[in-house]
């Protein structure tokens, strides 16, 4: 495999069979891509990285946004109107770029700070691998750096994982879940053997269900 995030997915798990013991958290942010409206992200992210843009961005996404879409519920022509009173929403293209600069200015902080830790990050897609101590201490670095610019990250949708199996919820940050089997790292499954198979044994039920179907819909005749 010659792509970027399937690469970095072969160097990490090759890692994993080096150490074991190693951690991997899995790390949320709450409503991640609609908080880049917010002031934080405007003091701390915009005027510091990007000021040339800043008036632009003052005025397109510090005011109400107002967004068409077809409606799928009514007639096929009618066109309804929102107004977003709080900036950009979800969905916008500009958010992605917008969060990933705020995004990896944080994870570069905490990865000079803790050189014994892999960071590998996708948009909001965010996995801190090392060990126990390691990324338990750039967990809560991280959440220090996220917060500057109005990221707040949510315990209660992180999970965590060992190849080791001895990982506890007990050595863990309060919220956090605990996965006995692996977790999905930048759209890959990590973990064991079981872990995969079960994973491939689920799409394989709903391809077979969703084919099963298919005529009854009018897809295939």
């Amino acid at each position: 495999m010659h792509g970027g995030c399937e690469t970095i997915i072969h160097g990490l798990c090759a890692t994993l069979d080096l150490h074991p013991d190693w951690v991997v958290f899995q790390v949320d942010t709450r409503k991640a891509f609609n908080t880049v409206f917010g002031r934080h992200f405007f003091v701390n992210c915009v005027l510091t990285l990007i000021p040339w843009i800043s008036f632009s961005f003052f005025v397109f996404f510090l005011c109400p946004s107002f967004v068409l879409y077809f409606s799928h519920c009514s007639r096929e022509d009618e066109v309804s109107l929102l107004s977003s009173k709080k900036g950009t929403c979800q969905g916008d293209p500009l958010d992605g770029a917008l969060f990933t600069l705020a995004h990896l200015r944080a994870l570069r902080s905490v990865a000079s700070e803790h050189p014994l830790g892999l960071f590998p990050s996708l948009a909001d897609d965010t996995h801190i691998f090392g060990p126990l101590e390691v990324v338990v201490a750039a967990f809560h670095a991280l959440e220090g750096h996220l917060l500057v610019v109005g990221l707040i990250v949510q315990p209660t949708k992180c999970a965590a994982w060992s190849p080791s199996g001895l990982l506890s919820s007990l050595s863990l940050p309060p919220g956090f879940s605990f996965s006995s089997a692996g977790l999905r790292v930048l759209g890959a499954l990590v973990g064991s053997n079981s872990f995969q198979a079960s994973f491939a044994r689920d799409a394989l039920e709903v391809y077979v269900s969703t084919i099963h179907h298919l005529p009854l819909l009018g897809i295939l005749k």
